[in-house]
């Protein structure tokens, strides 16, 4: 693995329970402070919105797995 993969993965591991606390002030947030939480989290896929144009990304990738066994 190379060490620009180990530091994303090092990354995320610190960075994903941070952002979810960040979540749960985010009323105490300004509101541009709480859209830039609000674009890293989907970004991240941290949270569920669903997709509405059509199915999650998440659910149709079970779906191909599904169909391909």
């Amino acid at each position: 693995m190379s060490s620009t993969r180990n530091a994303e993965q090092t990354y995320r591991q610190w960075s994903s329970p941070i952002l979810l606390e960040l979540k749960e002030r985010e009323h105490q947030m300004s509101p541009s402070d709480r859209e830039a939480l609000q674009n890293i989290l989907l970004e991240r896929r941290l949270i569920d919105v669903g997709n509405p144009n059509g199915n999650d990304r998440r659910k149709a990738d079970l779906n191909t797995e599904d169909k391909q066994q």
